[in-house]
């Protein structure tokens, strides 16, 4: 808000004094002697010379030689003291505001990632939100407003947004090369938990070919990036998967829900982004959980996207 001005009028009084010298001491003489020996043109100015004046006598008349005031010079008095000149008070240095603009940088990693450097110092201990190809994930900076991550990267042109708690917005860019890239992930907000396998090679649920959170690697080179930060008050979490490059792979990516109690008896709401040969593809998804007896049975769901169902890598 901007403080209402208050304005003032300022009324300035002029004083006037006037003084009125009253001489009845020959007027006829001092109008002859004011006229005499002054040029025309010249103003009139009453010279007043010597005023003189007695002390009072017993008739109330001026006794003559008795100067009515004293010499001129004693009317000045001293003269005055010439004001010593003093120095301005200095001015404090007042520093200046720091700059609160967020700064994004991206990079092309290894393995088709994007290597993000965010810099917000205003906005330290804040969430950001990063979206890139369809991909958004929830971040918390540093108490110094820093964030460093990775990204598995969806698109070639590498555009990335952040967009951060308190407003503040910005993006970057960094070409990527997905050649021989394939990955698929699933993405959701707050509760509504999905977990993401990916069964490579025919592999059984527990066996070293199932890639999940708790295993993200395999021996055939597919791996798992579980993204966002679970810490925050409205969590944004994805977890992607990427196939193996340079080799013949079958995979099966499954989606699984567990009824808990947070999740039974209601609707999870979710989404999809997976890409292949270089194009992108984001579905909503939306399971219906069965009531809260039901807590401990895990809900699996296949067959999300078919025509990757048995895809191989070359």
């Amino acid at each position: 808000m901007i403080p209402g001005l208050l304005k003032m009028n300022t009324k300035r009084r002029a004083l006037r004094a006037g003084a009125v010298l009253f001489v009845a001491l020959g007027a006829g003489h001092l109008v002859q002697t004011m006229g005499a020996g002054r040029p025309a043109s010249e103003p009139a100015h009453a010279a007043i010379r010597g005023i003189e004046t007695v002390a009072a006598s017993d008739a109330g008349t001026p006794a003559a030689g008795k100067a009515l005031l004293p010499p001129a010079a004693s009317l000045t008095g001293p003269a005055p003291a010439a004001a010593k000149e003093t120095a301005p008070p200095p001015v404090p240095e007042i520093a200046a505001a720091p700059d609160c603009t967020p700064a994004l940088a991206v990079a092309a990693a290894p393995g088709a990632l994007l290597s993000l450097s965010l810099s917000a110092p205003c906005n330290g201990g804040e969430s950001v939100s990063l979206r890139h190809g369809g991909l958004v994930i929830a971040a918390a900076l540093d108490t110094q407003g820093s964030l460093r991550l990775d990204l598995p990267a969806f698109e070639a042109a590498g555009q990335v947004s952040a967009l951060l708690e308190g407003g503040g917005f910005a993006s970057a860019a960094a070409k990527v090369d997905l050649t021989g890239y394939r990955r698929f992930a699933v993405q959701w907000m707050a509760d509504d938990a999905f977990q993401l396998h990916a069964l490579e090679q025919g592999a059984d649920y527990g066996a070293p070919g199932d890639v999940h959170a708790g295993n993200a690697a395999s021996p055939e080179g597919g791996a798992l990036m579980r993204l966002g930060d679970p810490a925050l008050p409205v969590p944004m979490l994805a977890e992607v998967y990427t196939w193996p490059t340079g080799k013949a792979v079958s995979v099966r990516p499954v989606v699984e829900a567990a009824v808990t109690a947070t999740t039974c008896g209601r609707e999870l709401a979710g989404e999809t982004v997976s890409l292949s040969s270089g194009r992108v593809t984001v579905q909503d998804l939306t399971l219906t959980m069965p009531g809260c007896d039901a807590i401990g049975d895990i809900l699996v769901l296949n067959n999300l996207v078919p025509e990757m169902t048995l895809a191989a890598m070359n």
